[in-house]
């Protein structure tokens, strides 16, 4: 075993190359078996630990349970060459290792409050392995104080060592967004933030061997935290207020999209566009971190509540559109034939945590609508487990439908023509285009009845 903290920075770097550093990963998802398997290809041997049996059976077969590009491949090729192997205890991979990276789920619960369970769980089992002049780095997102308050804490009570004397603990964020995760963690560039100087200098040669980017040292680990969760809830602040001035922009007449692309001309305006409302692990959760940090500082955090209040009703701002267009072709909602085209939570991806397009469909069918689900991205048995109809073409999934709404820009939505979706839909046919790929002014000439996120302009 290595003793981590006594290492040269280069040295370092030397040893992960010459294969002669081991590193857990613990929590194999979507950005932690990329991460493993990064640091495999940088030398390091890397044992991965995953809670879920049959994950672990498969990496250890040299199958991928997620689909995600390259990453079956380095995982084939890791497992072949030995540098990686995946276990189910995390105590038995903790004192194997000389550095341990904690890349588990951090939620929120019920009430929105942040959930750190699966953080405290695994610094448990880490706790009970590890030795002395190991290095510890979470990388899950979590509220400023939260590394130092629980895993900190939790470390030293079941090792019965000291952080920054006997062991290193660091804090740096995942940056990178499911189906481009390998691209993102290679290239961009990492915050780090550390209990000590020593502890800093490792953390940022270790991760540094598996990326081009720069290392972002910051005073602290609140600081890195903090910026995790800064980043984050700008891109939802943003949606928000994209989201808000496209509500606006429809009942003022207005077409948002041309209103936005003459504002951006402006070098200091960065407006968003607007949608269904905001998905994903990401944005939905972490805002929710830092109101909850927030609250124990006596900081209300108004802007970042109101961002999420914006974005969490947009799907019933959908329907809203959906049920008005129907109104106008002379046609109630309930009973009606609405196709949903996507359902991933963004474009071109195979996810839907957290997706508008899920929680649009539920109020649809609360609302009596019979819906139908389109998305190239699954299959019709995979959207059946979900509880809804499917058809496997787009044709086949739009025919007779009294209305489409555009849920996701996938990359196979990007041809569709208003008059090609008219001819093959019901009478009096209705679009919904939340994703700003039929031209409003087409769908107007094919009769359509056309109602769009922030097209107030072509409202009637």
């Amino acid at each position: 075993m290595i003793d981590i903290l006594k290492q040269s920075p280069e040295d370092l770097k030397r040893q992960v190359a010459k294969g002669n550093v081991t590193v857990s990963v613990i929590g194999l998802g979507w950005m932690g078996l990329p991460t493993a398997c990064l640091l495999a290809e940088a030398g390091a041997r890397v044992i991965g630990v995953d809670m879920n049996h049959s994950i672990v059976k498969r990496l250890n077969e040299g199958t991928s349970h997620l689909e995600e590009p390259g990453v079956e491949r380095l995982v084939r090729r890791h497992i072949r060459t030995g540098r990686f192997k995946a276990t189910t205890v995390v105590e038995e991979a903790s004192s194997q290792s000389d550095v341990v990276i904690i890349v588990v789920p951090t939620l929120i619960d019920q009430s929105k409050r942040p959930d750190y369970s699966a953080v405290e769980n695994a610094s448990e089992e880490i706790g009970k392995g590890m030795h002395k002049g190991s290095l510890i780095i979470l990388e899950s997102t979590c509220g400023p104080g939260v590394t130092e308050r629980i895993v900190r804490a939790t470390l030293e009570k079941r090792s019965g060592l000291k952080a920054g004397e006997d062991f290193g603990l660091a804090y740096s964020p995942i940056r990178a967004m499911a189906g481009r995760a390998l691209v993102d963690l290679q290239s961009y560039n990492r915050v780090v933030g550390a209990i000590n100087k020593k502890s800093l200098d490792a953390a940022c040669s270790i991760l540094s061997t598996t990326t081009k980017g720069e290392m972002i040292r910051v005073r602290d680990i609140k600081t890195a935290e903090a910026a995790k969760l800064f980043e984050v809830i700008y891109r939802d602040a943003n949606i928000g207020l994209a989201n808000e001035f496209a509500v606006f922009c429809e009942n003022a007449g207005i077409d948002y999209v041309e209103a936005m692309a003459a504002a951006n001309s402006q070098p200091y305006s960065h407006l968003h566009v607007p949608g269904a409302g905001v998905g994903g692990h990401c944005l939905p959760v972490y805002p929710y971190m830092l109101i909850d940090e927030g609250k124990s500082q006596g900081v209300k955090l108004r802007i970042v509540k109101t961002s999420r209040s914006i974005n969490e009703e947009m799907p019933k701002h959908v329907l809203g559109l959906a049920a008005n267009g129907l109104r106008s072709s002379g046609k109630p909602l309930r009973r009606a034939r609405v196709t949903v085209l996507g359902i991933s939570y963004r474009p071109n991806v195979k996810e839907i945590r957290f997706s508008p397009a899920i929680e649009l469909i539920s109020l649809l069918k609360r609302r009596g609508a019979r819906v139908t689900i389109h998305d190239p991205k699954f299959s019709c048995e995979e959207i059946g487990k979900l509880g809804h109809e499917a058809e496997p073409t787009l044709k086949k999934a739009v025919e007779k439908a009294d209305c489409v709404i555009i849920a996701v820009a996938h990359d196979e939505f990007r041809k569709l023509d208003a008059r090609e979706l008219a001819a093959l839909m019901g009478r009096s046919p209705v679009i919904v285009d939340c994703a700003h790929l039929i031209d409003p002014a087409q769908a107007e000439k094919s009769r359509v009845t056309y109602r769009g996120v922030g097209r107030g302009l072509w409202t009637r």
